[in-house]
Formats: structure tokens, C-alpha cells, sequence
């Protein structure tokens, strides 16, 4: 485990995201943000400006976050043209993440995004595996949470902020999650999770040119 002792950054701006009721589960990754040393079983990199932690419930068999330190930052809701050299370093963190992973086996395939709607609070980064093959990935909502348009490439997200200086909401969430479920491959229906996964495991047609830019990998084609 890699450490760097300086406190986590608390610079941070009150937006109207900052005012959103959290449960008190959904605090749990602000808490490995800003007190790693209890989570040091765990924690895999802490730098002044981020934390990566594997996700406990990976959806692929790779699948890490990389943790924003700054307060006031709990989602990208929250973010402004102010924090785009701060998500830059998460995106290159991620990136220092995937080449680790690369490193160990070549025929991976990864993205890097955020949830347009999280979950949890405090911003957080997934860096996945694009194989999904994940005890974890148990129904249609987890699986559309990481493959269709509810996940924000982080490439997109840094665009977007530089460009609007900020990031709008999603509008659609509910639309989404009620969409067919599709392979993230060759695109064909699927009746369930289950049909789903099997054949995921079994799909080698290439990615659409069209989300390439968008991946993390040492051989696209394979």
C-alpha cells in the first residue's frame, strides 16, 4: 500500500447537491476519504487529493474507486469548472490504476466513469473491467448502472466541466433503467441477468467504434 500522510484537501464550495439528505449508510466512502488510516486493510493508494479503494461489491472482475478527498464534493452535481484540474488527477489516477491491472493481464478491457446519480456520498471515480463477470452483478439495475448512458465516461465528465463549467444532472434515470437489457458488445437482447451474463462470457464481437475512445486496453479488437 502506497501512503502519502497529508490530510485529504478540505476546500470545498456549498452548492445546492452539498444540502441533499444522505442515510447515514451512504457515508461510508466520505469516511474512507477523510480517515483512510482506519480502512489501511484496504486502501491501496492515498494521495493528498484522492483515496483508491476496491469496490466491495465489484461488478467486474477488476473493479476499484478512486475517492475524491475534497469536502463539499459529493457528487458531480456539486462540481464546477474550479475542480477541473482536481478531476483531471482522479482521471489520471484511475489511468495509473488500469496500467497496474494491464500490467497483470493483457487481454482486459477497462473504462473509467462516474454514476450520474451515485449512490454513495463523497465523488467517486469506478475504474471496471469490462467483462463484468461478478458474483455481485445480480440484476438489471446494476448492470445498467455501468452500460448505458446512467454511467459518465470520465473523459465526457472533464469535457463537459470545461466547456459548461459544470455537469447536468440526469434526466433521463428513470427511462434508463427501465431500458431492454442489451450486451455491451453486439448489442442483442437479453431476457434476464442471467441470459445476460452467460452470454457476455461468450461474446468476442468487437466494441462499437463509437465507445472505443472511451477504453482502456492493450488490444481493442480482442
Amino acid at each position: 500500500m502506497q501512503v502519502d500522510n497529508t490530510k485529504g484537501r478540505e476546500e470545498g464550495r456549498h452548492q445546492a447537491g452539498n444540502f441533499k439528505k444522505w442515510p447515514r449508510w451512504a457515508e461510508a466512502l466520505r469516511d474512507v476519504a477523510f480517515s483512510p488510516e482506519k480502512y489501511k486493510d484496504k486502501v491501496l493508494k492515498v494521495t493528498n487529493e484522492a483515496v483508491v479503494y476496491p469496490d466491495l461489491y465489484p461488478k467486474g472482475k477488476k473493479h476499484v474507486l478512486v475517492i475524491s478527498r475534497m469536502n463539499g464534493l459529493n457528487s458531480l452535481e456539486d462540481a464546477g469548472k474550479e475542480h477541473l484540474q482536481h478531476l483531471q488527477n482522479i482521471h489520471n489516477l484511475g489511468q495509473e490504476w488500469v496500467a497496474k491491472f494491464l500490467n497483470e493481464d493483457q487481454s482486459m478491457i477497462f473504462r473509467l466513469g462516474y454514476h450520474s446519480v451515485p449512490s454513495l456520498r463523497q465523488l467517486h471515480m469506478h475504474v471496471i473491467s469490462q467483462d463484468f463477470d461478478s458474483p455481485f452483478l445480480k440484476n438489471a439495475k446494476h448492470w445498467k448502472s455501468f452500460a448505458s448512458s446512467f454511467f459518465l465516461d470520465s473523459k465526457n465528465v472533464l469535457a463537459e466541466l470545461e466547456s459548461n463549467g459544470k455537469i447536468n444532472p440526469c434526466s433521463e434515470e428513470g427511462r434508463m433503467l427501465e431500458s431492454p437489457l442489451r450486451c455491451h458488445r453486439c448489442k442483442t437482447l437479453h431476457k434476464d441477468i442471467a441470459h445476460l451474463k452467460y452470454h457476455i462470457c461468450k461474446c468476442k464481437i468487437p466494441f462499437a467504434p463509437d465507445l472505443i475512445p472511451y477504453l482502456y486496453a492493450s488490444n481493442l479488437s480482442a
